[in-house]
């Protein structure tokens, strides 16, 4: 948080006007919100408080650099143990704060594969991942909106256990140390925002569980980046007194509310408080905050939602219009003299919808729908707006915390920091150092602004100023000759809203060479398939297969037809799942649940998916096949039946107690995880021989999962012997993580499983499990390029990425040569 500017330190200001905005923040006092600080008098002590799971070696007490700290070793040398971890029993109520803090040091974090951190609340646990990006001391900040849960956790207020975990990447021993634990975002203290996650979806409607979680967690990422603090809380733990320090409540995404969460909001709202809500409005609250609900309203047809358009002067400080391409919105309607429509919907072609996107009153602002990450720029500017609408002293902060970020591009710190970085990549590129001084410009007209109290006009300058200065970073990168630069396409129909000609001209147009669509799953095709049910949308749309590659032809791209292993996909007809159950060819849980994949040992299922696979091969002129979910779903699958007799057989065992006698300690254990490999292993090898019989050139690779020392007993994903045996031409680990320590070290291990087969790493620039704007991209391919692997591979090509994404890299490091 900076310091506010106040017209009583103007005159200072003035005479220090570019470094002002950007102070340092206030101290917080080092006690607050401590949970551990990990200062142990000696071993024993550390030992009493972290308890090692199974095969883990005990923590001790450690110094480094005349600090105090947690030294936890990780035996994975000459040891079994999957993941090294230590338990902390706390009692805990994290309600009134955004997530932890801690600091972590690892000298040496090659043979981790990655971190995890672990929140035990009633019968279930909130995780996520980590890594520490820096060789030093790193300062880990965990946002409770990332985490995912586990089982049923009874709420952020009763956490009972912390769990550390570090992860086998190889068998080598390292350590970390751990320090000063703590709460972040606590309300009253950094932060001033509560962001209510619905949690009790989780107790029933589970399909919106995920959803909510995730449009959460994007609100609070986009509050953060603006430099806005806020605190996650639950539905399940919202009370009026937990929200008395809270100047702005904001539901994300709360389909369902529980009546007393609704009861207390309401509350809230008596009391002076302010709510945004994306989406959903629960019916309790909207006589309080006069808004009336809407009927659900899915889009006629695609892109009837694609454009958020605001009248003049209606919410100042935002874009006039704003891209987001909705499926569906709430048509929620405005209270005659109570409430007002400040920007309604119009289509792909601009034309207006009739239908309101966002409706504000004088203690609330509705947006009709989710807040989306396309045209993320815009969206984030309308975030702003809004907030500082309904809360004006956060008008101050965000425009310090705007400025102060323009300069934090490529790993740079500073504004001064990334213009030389900038000027000396360029060297001789004059549209890079024109773009430099456009936002060296711009910048200091926002501190101008900014010391004026101007707080709307200071931070639109800020957002032009970091605009430019992204172009001038992207244009001052350069291209590598011989490059295989790929997309994913996970949609078989390509960007929505473009034709395979404009999707396929727009990658070639900014130097991408290959685009990997997924065309098949195991039980649905997209194109003129003997083997496979096809899609019902072909019938309108046609053989995507034909029309990507009437595309790629022209324009001089690589088509690699990706198909979806094993699970049947979304779109698979009734018919096709109806007959793989009669015939019993589905997989199942050690439980006896069904799952609507394949069964791997099935060995008309192998055939299947041999068969597709080799469709494409042979009756296309693509350039190559690609593997995905070549693998079971997780390590509780597949035990139906025929797995059973299958293995016995193969196994030569008598099997005794199903499915015990294979799982964890028992008697036919490894025998098992070998014989599951093999399955998935026969399909591999089975589709390369016969593919390349049937088209010799054709390249044959695979997305995989990113630790082969774990996963091959995980899931059956043995892809180091498929390299090994030269049945891939490419493979491709999908890393897709924002830590740039942990992509490299990732692809060092890779490099070395694969062999002489080439690694082409998988980036995630829109994945679920990590997010990257242009630089960060850029970041990454430059890492892949530091191991000189000779291609990369982005998920996912969508409407964002074509749009924005594309003709950035387009600038520099991917430029058409």
């Amino acid at each position: 948080m900076y310091l506010p500017i106040k017209s009583a330190v103007v005159a200072v200001l003035v005479t220090i006007h570019l470094t002002a905005l950007a102070a340092p923040p206030a101290p917080v006092d080092d006690k607050l919100g401590m949970i551990d600080d990990c200062r142990y008098a000696d071993d024993a002590a550390a030992q009493k408080a972290w308890r090692p799971m199974g095969g883990s070696a005990p923590a001790v007490a450690a110094t480094l650099e005349g600090r105090k700290a947690l030294r936890l070793p990780c035996n994975f040398a000459g040891t079994a143990i999957e993941r090294a971890s230590w338990d902390r029993k706390v009692k805990l109520d994290l309600v009134p704060c955004q997530g932890v803090q801690f600091k972590v040091f690892c000298k040496n974090p090659a043979p981790i594969s990655h971190f995890s951190i672990y929140f035990q609340s009633g019968g279930g646990w909130y995780s996520t991942g980590f890594f520490p990006e820096a060789a030093g001391w790193n300062t880990v900040t965990i946002n409770k909106a990332s985490t995912r849960s586990e089982g049923t956790p009874a709420g952020w207020s009763n956490i009972e256990t912390i769990r550390i975990s570090a992860w086998r990447g190889r068998s080598e021993d390292t350590e970390l140390l751990l320090g000063d634990l703590r709460m972040t975002g606590v309300l009253g203290v950094d932060a001033s925002v509560a962001v209510v996650r619905g949690e009790s979806l989780a107790r029933g409607r589970s399909g919106e569980a995920k959803s909510a979680d995730q449009f959460a967690e994007g609100v609070t990422q986009n509050l953060t980046a603006l430099g806005i603090g806020c605190s996650m809380i639950s539905d399940l733990d919202l009370t009026a007194e937990r929200l008395a320090k809270a100047k702005l409540v904001i539901l994300p995404h709360n389909p369902a509310m529980p009546d007393k969460a609704a009861d207390e909001l309401i509350k809230f709202l008596g009391r002076g408080g302010k709510l945004l809500v994306f989406y959903s409005l629960p019916a309790k609250l909207r006589p309080a905050v006069k808004i009336e609900g809407g009927a659900h309203t899915k889009a006629k047809n695609p892109g009837q939602f694609s454009t958020i358009s605001f009248a003049d002067g209606a919410l100042p400080g935002t874009p006039q219009r704003v891209g987001q391409r909705s499926w569906n919105i709430n048509d929620a309607k405005a209270v005659p003299g109570a409430s007002r429509v400040l920007a309604e919907w119009l289509d792909d072609k601009g034309q207006p919808t009739g239908h309101a996107a966002v409706i504000a009153s004088d203690n609330c602002i509705m947006m009709t729908h989710v807040l989306l990450s396309d045209d993320s720029v815009n969206k984030r500017r309308m975030l702003l707006a809004m907030v500082g609408h309904l809360e004006p002293d956060l008008w101050w902060q965000t425009t310090n915390a705007g400025i102060a970020r323009i300069g934090q591009i490529g790993g740079c710190k500073n504004f001064d920091e990334a213009a030389a970085l900038i000027t000396k990549t360029a060297k001789g590129n004059r549209k890079a150092k024109a773009a430099l001084e456009a936002a060296r410009k711009f910048r200091a007209e926002a501190v101008a602004l900014g010391v004026k109290e101007k707080y709307v006009e200071a931070s639109e300058k800020a957002a032009a100023a970091s605009q430019c200065l992204s172009e001038a970073f992207c244009m001052a990168q350069k291209p590598l000759a011989g490059e295989f630069c790929a997309f994913w396409c996970h949609s078989a129909f390509g960007v929505e809203g473009m034709e395979w000609d404009e999707a396929i001209k727009r990658l070639a147009d900014n130097g991408f060479t290959a685009i990997v669509p997924n065309m098949l799953w195991g039980g649905v095709a997209f194109y003129n398939s003997k083997v496979l049910p096809q899609a019902p949308d072909m019938a309108e749309k046609g053989d995507q297969i034909a029309k990507c590659l009437a595309a790629c032809k022209k324009y001089g791209v690589q088509i690699h037809v990706w198909k979806v292993n094993w699970n049947t996909g979304h779109r698979v007809p009734k018919e096709f799942i109806e007959k793989m159950r009669s015939e019993g060819r589905l997989q199942m849980s050690s439980k006896g649940k069904e799952e609507p994949w394949l069964c791997p040992s099935h060995l008309e299922n192998q055939k299947l998916e041999v068969d597709s696979m080799v469709e494409v091969a042979r009756d296309y002129d693509v350039d190559g096949i690609h593997f995905d979910y070549i693998r079971y779903p997780d390590g509780d699958h597949c035990f139906c039946a025929g797995c059973r007799e299958r293995f016995a057989k193969a196994a030569g065992v008598e099997i005794k107690d199903w499915p015990k006698d294979v799982l964890g300690k028992g008697p036919f254990r490894q025998q098992w995880l070998d014989w599951r490999r093999s399955n998935i292993t026969a399909v591999v090898k089975a589709v390369s021989e016969q593919a390349r019989a049937a088209k010799p050139k054709i390249k044959i690779s695979a997305a995989v999962f990113r630790n082969w020392a774990t996963d091959r007993d995980g899931v059956g994903q043995d892809w180091k012997l498929w390299c090994d045996k030269g049945w891939l031409d490419f493979v491709c680990p999908m890393d897709y993580t924002e830590s740039d320590r942990q992509f490299d070290s990732w692809i060092a291990l890779q490099k070395d499983w694969a062999g002489k087969v080439p690694v082409y790493p998988g980036i995630g620039v829109s994945s679920s499990g990590s997010r990257l704007g242009a630089d960060r991209a850029i970041g990454q391919i430059a890492i892949t390029r530091k191991h000189d692997t000779r291609g990369f591979i982005i998920f996912n090509y969508g409407v964002i990425e074509a749009k924005d994404l594309v003709p950035m890299l387009g600038l520099g490091i991917t430029a058409k040569r």
